[in-house]
């Protein structure tokens, strides 16, 4: 680790650390995990010197401020994977001018869709009206302002599922994933099942993954709670029941007693990729015409590869 100007190295021991259950419980991973953690440490230390300059510098009583991050945690299951601990940001809020819950936890669902109406919100801005793709279709934000929460919390109707997708991480990594998540229920739509999952260069030389790998390779135990195999080798459809399994093993997808909860999912995630104009929508079963004859009807063709 580096050192900086003012910051206090905060030094984990290893052997003592809390391992989340989606890490393999190893010496090597423990060492990866007490560094991630003087790395948030230190982070966290750098926040509150940027707060003590916006308070310096007569700005801390008219400014928003966000917290949050791009990712997961760049451990198996997290980084570049739509299971909980790949979606799960951190997201901290306040403003000077809504401090009625300050330190308050809310239970509502929120993402980075929702940065740019609170934003706007903030300055009492209206959303401009403009179309990209379909001149008749306008461009409409799928977020919501995260200002009203925090004065009250907000009805779980109304910020009840959150969306998420990927596509790429590096070049070599394209693996598109589609998903809706509310409390209970979770549905990742993997568009390029037929092929490996793929892991990033960097988590790849990781003490952790080469532990994970090595073991594997040599029919030991992985001290992880899933198969490397299983791990790469995914079904199109994944359906959790987050209540009763929140660690995602069970896929409930070819369950008779859950295909209303999964055609329900199914509705509202193609209703998503519709107001977004996901160019993915007819992946991978087809391909998406909405151009030339089919301008006026855009149509989802069939590529009859089998899948």
């Amino acid at each position: 680790m580096g050192y900086i100007k003012d910051w206090k190295p905060v030094v984990y021991d290893p052997s003592t650390i809390k391992v989340p259950y989606f890490i393999p419980d190893t010496e090597e991973a423990r060492k990866d995990l007490a560094a991630q953690y003087q790395t948030i440490s230190r982070l966290d230390q750098g926040i509150g010197l940027v707060l003590s300059e916006l308070q310096e510098a007569g700005h801390d009583k008219d400014t928003l401020i966000i917290y949050t991050s791009d990712n997961g945690i760049p451990f198996p299951s997290g980084r570049t994977n739509l299971y909980d601990p790949g979606m799960a940001e951190p997201m901290l809020v306040s403003s000077p001018n809504n401090n009625k819950r300050n330190g308050q936890v809310s239970e509502a669902m929120v993402s980075l869709l929702d940065i740019t109406p609170t934003v706007l919100n903030w300055f009492n801005i209206s959303y401009p009206k403009y179309s990209i793709f379909d001149k008749n279709k306008p461009v409409k934000l799928t977020g919501k302002s995260l200002i009203p929460i925090l004065d009250k919390e907000p009805p779980m109707s109304e910020f009840n599922e959150v969306y998420s997708s990927h596509n790429i991480h590096e070049v070599t990594m394209y693996y598109p994933m589609r998903t809706v998540r509310n409390e209970h229920y979770k549905l990742i739509h993997n568009l390029n099942y037929k092929m490996p999952f793929q892991i990033d260069q960097d988590f790849f030389v990781s003490p952790t993954f080469q532990g994970l790998l090595n073991r594997t390779r040599n029919h030991e135990p992985t001290h992880w709670y899933k198969l490397l195999q299983d791990y790469y080798y995914r079904t199109e459809w994944e359906l959790f029941d987050l209540t009763n399994d929140p660690m995602e093993l069970k896929n409930l997808v070819n369950e008779t007693e859950y295909s209303s909860i999964l055609q329900s999912l199914k509705d509202k995630l193609v209703s998503w990729q519709i107001q977004t104009s996901d160019p993915w929508i007819c992946a991978p079963q087809g391909v998406l015409e909405d151009t030339g004859l089919y301008k006026d009807n855009p149509q989802c063709l069939a590529m009859d590869n089998g899948l």
